[in-house]
């Protein structure tokens, strides 16, 4: 930027000197006023650089900036504790209908998230092939990586097809096209690995980060049906949703000793057969999803680090979603014990039990923002504090972005209650929960802004 700021302001001076070399002597008034402006453009050119060096200045800020908030989001994803470095665990399950990034609405952008927010769960997914992901998402998403945050897929996980984009022509949805594709008579058995695989590489595509399995043998999916609802199938001890889950985790999830995938060439060249469709053992139908999703892999994939996550809220517990083996597989576990407002030990606090479910380091105590219950969060936040749990997970989080200092009676009450005086023009419970689990040594300086979008 400055060479070229440089090589502008030289030829600038350059062609103003010639046309004053070729002015008469006795032509005064145009020569004062040649040599008049020649001085003012002399002037501006000296501001434009200095601006340019503020912005250069500012761009490494930034930078430095985000590079902080990356390095302290990768230690959310620790399970060591304070020992190791661990800090807490900032998760939303965010809508995915809500990220349209409407230009001068800053709720429906990811960059308006709060910055101690470590990840969020597209809740639904998007529907969205890649090639219909708008510049302005992709902007957002790589702004919202720079920040360090991870974006995932979320849903309830009982069937096969689920969350999948439609065709390219729009006339099936993804949940009627795999069963077009792998059809139940013929697919079954193989129906959990299709379905991981082809669901890693629609998310790869978009450069997400992951994916959240929402098991809920207590959800609203209806009659168990092998045919409905396989991945809840209890045959031969749940073997449907184990073979699912380690599927995904070939391609998702922590890689080193202990894990199903031990090492990071192991994950690359898993990451590289997902879209080889001569893979063995790949039916031939999954050359579809590869042709189609392979122009829009981001240049990272092999190496990029993918994570796998999950939230089980009820009994009972499949052998892969246990302590002692759901650590192989899984990075997180987020707790959906929406109602409670006080701890106690597992299992009276945590519903189901934390220490059957990876154990306060892997877990995030919930919250339903969408039922306009925020104030746990706050009471959560304290016993992330006190190392009972080691984060907080909000379901439908982006609700509390139109949540101020002033505008919510929880709020209000909660400030009062505690003789608190806090302004927050945004996402007033998230940032509280924040200040709670993590302050920082000084907020002297803090003051909020309006969110700063970065346009393409």
């Amino acid at each position: 930027m400055k060479k070229i700021v440089y090589t502008l302001l030289i030829l600038t001076t350059v062609f103003t000197s010639c046309n004053k070399w070729t002015e008469t002597e006795d032509n005064k008034d145009d020569f004062e006023k040649a040599a008049l402006e020649n001085l003012k453009e002399k002037r501006d050119a000296a501001k434009w650089i200095a601006e340019a060096e503020r912005t250069e200045e500012n761009k490494k800020a930034l930078d430095a900036y985000w590079k902080m908030l990356s390095d302290y989001k990768e230690k959310a994803w620790l399970n060591t504790g304070e020992a190791g470095g661990q800090v807490p665990m900032n998760y939303f399950w965010f809508s995915g209908g809500f990220w349209t990034t409407q230009k001068g609405v800053a709720k429906t952008w990811l960059q308006s998230i709060p910055d101690s927010v470590v990840a969020i769960s597209m809740w639904g997914g998007l529907g969205t092939r890649p090639e219909k992901i708008s510049d302005y998402q992709k902007k957002d998403l790589e702004i919202f990586h720079k920040k360090g945050s991870k974006v995932l897929m979320c849903w309830q996980t009982p069937s096969v097809g689920l969350g999948l984009p439609t065709s390219k022509d729009g006339s099936l949805s993804g949940f009627d096209l795999f069963h077009q594709k792998y059809p139940y008579a013929e697919c079954y058995a193989q129906w959990p690995e299709i379905y991981a695989r082809e669901l890693a590489r629609y998310i790869i595509s978009l450069n997400f980060d992951g994916y959240d399995v929402d098991w809920e043998t207590c959800g609203d999916h209806g009659a168990v049906t092998k045919e409905g609802t396989p991945l809840m199938i209890s045959d031969n001890n749940y073997e449907n949703i184990g073979k699912f889950v380690k599927e995904m985790a070939k391609y998702f999830g922590p890689v080193g000793a202990g894990h199903l995938v031990t090492t990071q060439a192991e994950r690359e060249a898993n990451l590289k057969a997902l879209f080889t469709a001569s893979t063995p053992g790949f039916h031939a139908k999954e050359a579809e999803y590869i042709a189609e999703f392979t122009p829009y892999l981001p240049a990272n994939y092999l190496t990029k680090r993918y994570y796998f996550c999950c939230d089980i809220p009820c009994t009972p517990y499949p052998p892969v979603f246990v302590t002692g083996t759901m650590e192989k597989y899984f990075d997180k576990h987020f707790l959906q014990n929406y109602n409670s407002e006080t701890y106690t030990p597992s299992p009276g606090w945590t519903s189901p039990d934390m220490d059957r479910l990876g154990g306060k380091y892997y877990n995030s105590a919930g919250s339903n923002y969408q039922a306009g219950n925020f104030k746990v969060a706050l009471t959560k936040a304290k016993a992330v504090k006190e190392g009972k749990v080691w984060g907080i997970a909000a379901y439908h989080g982006q609700t509390d972005y139109e949540i101020t200092h002033e505008n919510n009676e929880q709020f209000k009450k909660y400030l009062r209650d505690n003789n608190l005086k806090r302004k927050y023009l945004h996402y007033a419970f998230t940032r509280e929960a924040s200040r709670i689990m993590d302050p920082r040594p000084d907020y002297s300086g803090y003051v909020e802004k309006e969110p700063m979008i970065i346009l393409p």
